[in-house]
């Protein structure tokens, strides 16, 4: 997958922008509040339609244009032999999407258009995040390889909403709430499934790429939930101890006004040595676990998909001692995949192959 050029009008502070990229590797280098960030959070939103930065659509409108304003950014994305044309435009009231000059419906039209993996260095500390961070690195992860995962998750977040506010107004009574138990316990168990899946593909590559960057320490993750559910070994038997949970837990909902079972309270957990990497691994140990999970993510892409996706480094390179920040440039010298990285010195990125240098300063984009 290759992206051939972005455009960004209204964007945060950048300039009108229309940005050829290289085939392989893209730096966008310039001090640190000048725009490179911007540039690779326009890239992300276009491929996921939200932004890893803020969820309030006001602070991605360049703020001179005032509340009424809009932001619009596009891409023209080459996938398997295939171009289209993608874009989205932003604005306080809602966004509009546009897929090859034909405007489209709802985000799952154009979700999977594009398909990128992100690391940020906020990244770094995933694994001792709240669980939240770790789900959502998984539902991301399988969004880039099961399209249909995004509606899946957010009719599951619908369901959970309204039961949870029927519980937060107090009206959530027996009938009612048992209808949307068993809504909550059918689409939850989709979730459950996938990300176990994608756990139990992601992690050999985990193992292998930590043993590359670390040594040979024996590694694993696990997806983890309630143990009934953890029990449960297919999608009949998860959606029976989804519901007997949320059915249990009635009067302790109702007491606390909020849905406290099921897959949105769930977690991931990467072992180091048998322990938890959160409570024993050393932080040379995180970082490079955290590396090798981002780079099975991207293996594990490009091996469903049949094409690997677009890497994105948002100023990881800074954020890495001299020994890992080789690692990770010998990993990405190796990857048959488009990278992006913002930086502010470009003297941290080796001449790789196919480099292609962009300046950025007071949101304005020069080639080198």
């Amino acid at each position: 997958m290759q992206i051939r050029a972005l455009s960004a009008i209204g964007w945060r502070n950048l300039a009108p922008l229309a940005l050829p990229f290289g085939p392989r590797l893209t730096v966008l280098h310039g001090n640190n509040g000048q725009g490179k960030t911007n540039v690779i959070e326009a890239i992300y939103y276009l491929a996921t339609l939200r932004s890893f930065r803020t969820s309030q659509a006001v602070d991605l409108v360049a703020a001179e244009l005032g509340p009424g304003g809009a932001a619009r950014i596009g891409a023209s994305v080459e996938s398997q032999g295939l171009e289209r044309k993608l874009q989205v435009t932003v604005a306080a009231g809602g966004r509009s999407l546009t897929v090859d000059g034909k405007a489209v419906r709802g985000a799952a039209a154009i979700f999977g258009a594009l398909s990128v993996v992100l690391f940020v260095p906020e990244d770094l500390l995933l694994l001792r995040a709240p669980p939240m961070a770790r789900r959502r690195f998984l539902d991301l992860a399988v969004f880039n390889v099961e399209r249909g995962y995004y509606r899946e998750a957010s009719a599951f977040q619908r369901v959970l909403k309204s039961r949870n506010r029927l519980l937060r107004l107090g009206r959530a009574e027996g009938p009612l709430l048992e209808t949307y138990d068993e809504q909550l316990a059918q689409l939850g168990a989709r979730l459950v499934m996938r990300r176990r899946a994608l756990v139990g593909e992601l992690a050999p590559r985990l193992r292998a790429h930590f043993a590359d960057l670390h040594g040979p320490l024996p590694v694993d993750m696990r997806y983890e939930s309630d143990p009934t559910v953890e029990a449960a070994l297919d999608e009949p038997e998860v959606i029976a101890a989804l519901l007997g949970g949320l059915r249990a837990r009635h009067e302790l909902d109702q007491r606390r006004r909020f849905t406290g079972f099921g897959p949105h309270t769930d977690d991931l957990t990467v072992l180091l040595g048998e322990r938890p990497a959160r409570a024993h691994a050393s932080q040379g140990q995180m970082r490079s676990l955290v590396l090798a999970l981002k780079m099975a993510e991207l293996g594990n892409t490009e091996a469903r998909r049949g094409e690997a996706p677009v890497l994105l480094l948002d100023d990881v390179p800074s954020e890495l001692d001299p020994q890992r920040r080789e690692q990770l440039f010998h990993l990405v010298g190796s990857l048959d995949c488009q990278t992006v990285i913002s930086v502010s010195d470009r003297t941290l990125v080796p001449a790789l192959v196919a480099r292609r240098d962009h300046r950025v300063v007071s949101g304005a984009v020069y080639s080198d």
